[in-house]
């Protein structure tokens, strides 16, 4: 197994938004992509002393190799290749987090720069390239997302699993894409939508403190993972699904870690090794499957199994929720040993795979495993005793 290859494009101040707990530090390589010249030294000295290994790479991404005009503003964070649109004219944001108004005149354009441009792709394949290929992409490029994904088909098609891109729901820069774009060019291509991770804001007209409340959202933090099925025959295949395993794990999709388990255990075996896995996450990884395995499977009643095709029409007409139980009869076919499970399922304790999550740091997954756990069987066990009683 190798280590997992994150690549962020736009990687000024040396930040990145995949969350890499302590505990896996050493498993990762970060590669910063940043376009202002400017910031290299700012970006090395912000990640010197890092366990994890950082790859620094001073190039502009776009969709080809080319010439274009690097826009520098007052504010860095706003250094795009594309000019401001006016969106946000109206609008105070709140960044860094301080309440400070930001306003237009930290939008003043500063200079314009010349610059050469270059496609992921182009880049990675070039003779004498040591940069691994990004297992996980993350772009924060202000408005030419889009353009960086076009230039990075075949790195999306061989390597990558996993996606954290910022988009925009209005015309912030000029001409650019927003996010339904980026949404159906990686859906085409094997990636889902999972969630936004974080909603930015823009507040205004302006009001005074003591005033103020909800804002406009107008960009985000947008992730997708990949589609299992599209790493059939991929000549990486096994170590693919695990690390598409632990990014699902990392980013709560439990669901996603599980099916992710279900097609490594449907390939030929490994010839088995007696060493211990060198790579934390690998660990983890195995781990997640073993108490899977060994845990006992129950699954919440189907629409379609409870309720009877006679009894359409009643549930067209119910007025409320508390008539359901008399309309889905298949609720009654549940026993007692199913309603044991559910009993089992409602402690407070964690599982099993709630305290593996926690010993390997995962506290925010457990705590909301536990709750939807403990949420879903008490709901399930209240239907079906109430459609007892009725029968």
């Amino acid at each position: 197994m190798s280590k997992i290859a994150i690549h962020h494009v736009g990687g000024r101040w040396g930040n990145h938004p995949f969350p890499i707990s302590p505990r896996f530090e050493d498993d990762f390589v970060v590669v910063l992509y940043e376009a202002d010249a400017e910031a290299i030294a700012g970006i090395h000295d912000a990640t010197s002393g890092r366990r994890t290994e950082v790859i620094v790479q001073p190039f502009c991404l776009a969709a080809t190799r080319g010439d274009a005009t690097l826009h520098l503003y007052s504010n860095p964070g706003l250094t795009s290749l594309r000019p401001l649109g006016t969106a946000l004219d109206k609008r105070y944001l709140h960044l860094f987090g301080v309440d400070f108004d930001f306003d237009g005149g930290g939008a003043r354009l500063l200079d314009r720069h010349e610059i050469e441009t270059h496609a992921l792709d182009d880049l990675l394949s070039a003779p004498g390239s040591a940069v691994p290929a990004p297992d996980f992409l993350s772009l924060d490029v202000q408005g030419c997302e889009y353009e960086v994904l076009t230039g990075a088909e075949k790195t999306l098609r061989n390597a990558v699993c996993g996606l954290i891109v910022e988009v925009e729901f209005a015309e912030m820069y000029v001409g650019q894409k927003r996010f339904q774009d980026i949404h159906d060019f990686l859906g085409q291509r094997g990636f889902d939508f999972v969630r936004f991770q974080s909603i930015g804001e823009a507040s205004g007209p302006v009001a005074p403190l003591g005033f103020r409340l909800g804002g406009y959202q107008s960009w985000a933090d947008a992730l997708f993972l990949r589609r299992p099925e599209t790493l059939v025959g991929h000549p990486g295949e096994t170590e693919k699904l695990r690390k598409l395993c632990f990014m699902a794990i990392v980013f709560g999709n439990i669901e996603l870690a599980i099916e992710c388990i279900k097609r490594l255990q449907s390939l030929p075996a490994r010839k088995p090794s007696a060493a211990a896995p060198t790579l934390a996450y690998e660990g983890a990884v195995n781990e997640f499957a073993q108490v899977y395995d060994r845990t006992e499977k129950g699954y919440p009643p189907v629409f379609s199994d409870i309720l009877p095709e006679n009894r359409f029409l009643d549930y067209a007409r119910a007025s409320s929720a508390e008539q359901w139980p008399a309309i889905f009869e298949g609720l009654r076919a549940f026993g007692d040993r199913y309603l044991q499970l559910l009993d089992r399922l409602q402690q407070t304790e964690d599982t099993e795979v709630e305290a593996l999550l926690r010993r390997y740091d995962f506290s925010e997954q457990a705590d909301r495993l536990n709750f939807t756990r403990r949420h879903q069987a008490h709901a399930i066990m209240q239907a079906i005793r109430s459609a007892r009683q009725i029968s």
